[in-house]
């Protein structure tokens, strides 16, 4: 056999580098033009963003049209960034204030925000009505417990189509799920929900529902709910547009004098009348109820 030459010790041993002087110049050098260069890349694609809301109307609509609820995603993908549910929300905003719509909106969402704040619990949240999933996002970016889900229904396929995309473009999508159905047929479902994030057998309900589907409906499916055990003691109830367009029935039945519910009112103005301020036959007035269920 051959023998196999010796290798020698110094072929093993890696060469240490020297740094001069030079070489950490010229290092530091490249490390700020990356820097600049990114910084000059993020305001050239901020003041893309913003120059989409300086356009004139005319312009607007020619370059962002809106005949069907998924048109609003490019918009989205143009002006919020991946990940970052509040500026996905503030572009909802920018788009709804030359589409108005039925969506929560920022001012609505800010009252909304701070009852969530002073929930004893957020882990367990259902939502009749999601329309583009604004409501979700506002809910879910307050999530403080690493167990936290949320259950939206909403009725309309198309609707709850963008309500993922936006969920899932916010990054919030392995938190919140949308459920296509009606809210009074998706009982079932809500109190299946309730026992996967709190156990099988929990005697207890979800910690919040939100109701803001069809306003004739409120009443009829919140006794669904009831009955189904999704809203217990502790369950706050949360529903939007009860006195403007108005739900039948809804505020008679929670209000605190019929002692099921401890119930106030946090007045806003009507989604429209944000945007429109009134115009046509004077500004109407609106309010979200946020019922706590009494044991």
């Amino acid at each position: 056999m051959r023998a196999t030459p010796a290798v020698r010790a110094s072929a093993r041993v890696p060469r240490a580098t020297t740094r001069t002087p030079a070489t950490t110049n010229r290092r530091a050098a490249m490390m700020t033009t990356l820097t600049l260069t990114l910084a000059s890349t993020t305001r050239r694609d901020a003041d893309a963003r913003d120059d989409d809301d300086d356009d004139d109307a005319a312009t607007f609509y020619a370059r962002w049209p809106y005949r069907e609820p998924r048109d609003v995603i490019p918009y989205l993908e143009r002006r919020a960034t991946r990940g970052d549910g509040a500026s996905i929300l503030e572009a909802y905003d920018a788009f709804f204030a030359r589409y108005p719509t039925y969506a929560l909106g920022r001012a609505k969402a800010a009252l909304l925000g701070r009852e969530l704040d002073r929930a004893p619990k957020l882990e367990c949240c259902v939502e009749i009505g999601t329309f583009l999933g604004y409501s979700a996002i506002a809910t879910a970016m307050r999530f403080k417990s690493a167990r936290a889900r949320m259950l939206c229904v909403e009725y309309e396929a198309r609707h709850a189509e963008v309500a993922r995309w936006a969920l899932a473009y916010a990054g919030l999508d392995d938190r919140v799920r949308v459920l296509t159905a009606a809210g009074s047929e998706a009982v079932g479902d809500a109190r299946a929900f309730v026992e996967s994030v709190k156990g099988v057998g929990t005697t207890e309900g979800a910690d919040v529902l939100f109701l803001d589907h069809a306003k004739e409906r409120y009443l009829p499916d919140l006794k669904l709910y009831e009955d189904a055990g999704v809203v217990r003691p502790g369950t706050i109830v949360v529903a939007d547009n009860v006195v403007y367009p108005g739900a039948p029935g809804y505020l008679e039945y929670v209000d605190s004098s019929a002692g099921r519910y401890d119930t106030h009112l946090l007045e806003a103005m009507f989604e429209y009348e944000q945007v429109w301020k009134g115009e046509e036959g004077g500004p109407k007035k609106d309010a979200l109820s946020v019922s706590v269920k009494r044991a």
